[in-house]
């Protein structure tokens, strides 16, 4: 290869590297051929361009510059997918025309009447713009006397929106608008007030915002909403301004579905629609809120079983607690974080949990001199601290005996103490005393090997009956085993545990792996000396199996005796069948003898009838002479 014959091959290289970049190359044979250029550098967002990339979105524009040289015809050419608009640089009137679809061309000319007028110079352009709605590549080719130039466009297919990305988050009006991450659970008392909102968020297939939706909101049951595109509530006034349905279009992609009580008590389901730009809805959630209206119900739970003589309301270390933390967040039965006694729980007429703030909830007791109690207080402290949920202080009186019970009735009132609105049913409280005595024993006799293994531990006080509940240490020392469990676990020992009921149950503990009696065995904190122990067995490995050889054995000779009792009946079966056989014979020799004996006397009985008829013959003929 020659010297001249490669720098022209390098050449063309360098010039279609530099026209595929958006950029123009002056043919060696003339300075003067055309220059293209096209917008990719500078679309705006939505687009997904990088510059100088060559690719765009379909459904967008393209801005594209023709600079002329000094030919005077110029044929531009569109293949692949797209087309290419004149004079409008985005078609948006009906001045626009298609100057190219796919796979023709245009003469862009000096001489009237053709595409552009005047004298061309190097200043003088041709604005155009290039648009596709089918993914592909674009190929625009310039060619003039000088050779041609050419800008390919790859068109990648618009992100479509995606159901799957986008989110719907109910947001309590309680705790401010727009600021949820999940969903908050709205129940709101006044069922004539804003209750929340649903925070909507519409994301295209490539995690960004999808401009293009419209979503639509509907309600049923109790409540109204109103949809805007505004993260502030409405100014609903005397409900009003709320819908059954409504929707707007999310041209930021993002809605927001108000949501407000109609005035009744109930659920209200709020199911979220979004339409695409294609026009195919699909539900992207539903929500519920609840409106309550007045207590028509109330549930009391106790949370402690004995009570002990003379106790103190209160959260100091050794009283009972008596603080505003739901039940479930205690880690103790006393102190800053212990049990309440008893929660009472309201909810209205339909079984919504519902907390009026003019209601006055009491605990009533069946005996004062046992069981003393005072109104209690709504619970607004704890991870799962529900509408409607109260605490209530009950306590052992001073010089009840051990032993003695009473019931306890939470009743709510309305704000003038007198009238009754909801009354639970009665829970019993028992008084007990201090820890004199610990036992413990296992949840059973007797465990395969490896089994759970529960211990308990039973405290009771000097009448014999259970301990008051408390936080104790209920052993001097750790137990001992005489025999390693199944699981490594440290035994109880010296560690505070909750006793409750008098009893405690520790679990986390396993049977032996092998077989023969274990003892736990320790002494309980009260006097050192108390022996507490709990005796239990475990299978043998070996005795196992040897009782499923036995076992197994048996199953085969059951077997070989099912077996044998077949035989038999089919021996049995076959001796009938041979009999019934003979039977059949004896019967088939008679019945032919019976048979050769009728043809006998059939056979001399129609001799007899041959001779007679011949004599008739006879006697008839001499008749006739």
């Amino acid at each position: 290869m020659s010297t001249k014959t490669s720098i022209k091959r390098i050449a063309a290289v360098a010039a279609v590297a530099l026209t595929l970049g958006g950029f123009s190359a002056v043919s060696a044979h003339a300075a003067t051929t055309a220059t293209i250029a096209t917008g990719l550098t500078s679309q705006t967002t939505g687009n997904a361009t990088t510059a100088g990339a060559g690719s765009a979105v379909t459904g967008n524009y393209v801005a594209t510059t023709l600079t002329a040289g000094t030919d005077t015809n110029y044929t531009i050419t569109s293949s692949g997918v797209g087309s290419l608009f004149f004079p409008a640089t985005a078609p948006s009137s009906p001045a626009a025309t298609t100057l190219t679809a796919s796979g023709t061309s245009e003469v862009w000319s000096q001489s009237a009447g053709a595409i552009g007028t005047g004298v061309f110079t190097a200043s003088y352009s041709l604005v155009f713009s290039a648009f596709s709605a089918t993914a592909g590549t674009q190929t625009i080719t310039v060619a003039g006397s000088a050779g041609s130039i050419t800008y390919a466009i790859t068109w990648a297919a618009a992100p479509t929106y995606s159901a799957g990305y986008s989110t719907a988050v109910l947001n309590a009006a309680s705790s401010g608008y727009d600021t949820a991450t999940a969903d908050a659970t709205v129940t709101v008392g006044n069922a004539s007030t804003d209750a929340g909102e649903v925070v909507v968020t519409l994301l295209n297939s490539s995690k960004a915002a999808y401009t293009t939706g419209t979503v639509s909101a509907t309600i049923s049951g109790s409540g109204l909403i109103t949809v805007t595109t505004a993260t502030s509530a409405p100014s609903y006034g005397a409900i009003t301004g709320g819908v059954r349905s409504g929707s707007v279009a999310a041209a930021s992609g993002s809605a927001y579905v108000h949501i407000l009580g109609d005035g009744t008590s109930g659920t209200g389901t709020v199911t979220i629609s979004v339409t695409d730009a294609n026009s195919v809805t699909s539900v992207l959630a539903t929500k519920v809120v609840t409106f309550t209206g007045a207590t028509g119900k109330v549930k009391a739970v106790a949370n402690l079983k004995v009570l002990k003589a003379g106790g103190v309301a209160g959260t100091a270390a050794s009283n009972v607690y008596n603080g505003v933390s739901t039940a479930t967040d205690a880690t103790s039965v006393s102190g800053t974080t212990g049990t309440t006694p008893l929660t009472a729980f309201t909810s209205d007429a339909n079984g919504n949990a519902a907390y009026n703030s003019t209601d006055i909830v009491k605990a009533v007791s069946s005996d004062s001199t046992v069981i003393s109690s005072a109104t209690c207080v709504q619970a607004t402290a704890g991870a799962d601290v529900a509408v409607g949920e109260y605490n209530c202080p009950v306590l052992g009186a001073g010089l009840a005996a051990s032993g003695k019970t009473a019931t306890v009735t939470v009743t709510v009132y309305k704000a003038d103490g007198v009238t009754v609105l909801a009354t639970a049913t009665p829970v019993t409280f028992t008084i007990g005393g201090a820890i004199a005595k610990v036992a413990i024993a296992t949840d059973a006799t007797s465990y395969t090997i490896g089994a759970p293994v529960v211990l308990t531990a039973t405290a009771t006080d000097s009448s014999g009956n259970a301990a008051y509940d408390q936080d104790a240490a209920l052993f001097a020392a750790t137990l001992i085993s005489s025999t390693v469990l199944g699981v490594s676990v440290a035994l109880p020992g010296t560690t505070a545990t909750t006793v409750v009921g008098g009893v405690h149950a520790y679990k986390g503990y396993y049977a032996p792996l092998f077989g023969g009696n274990f003892t736990i065995s320790g002494t309980d904190s009260t006097t050192a000396a108390n022996v507490v122990s709990a005796t239990a067995s475990s299978a043998s490995p070996t005795d196992s199996a040897a009782q499923a050889a036995v076992d197994a054995a048996n199953e085969a000779t059951d077997a070989a005796n099912a077996a044998t009792d077949a035989a038999n009946n089919a021996m049995d079966s076959a001796d009938a069948a041979q009999q019934a056989a003979l039977d059949a014979g004896d019967k088939a020799d008679a019945a032919l003898a019976a048979v050769t004996d009728l043809a006998t006397k059939v056979s001399a009985i129609a001799s007899q009838i041959a001779a007679l008829s011949a004599l008739v013959k006879k006697i008839a003929a001499k008749v006739k002479a």
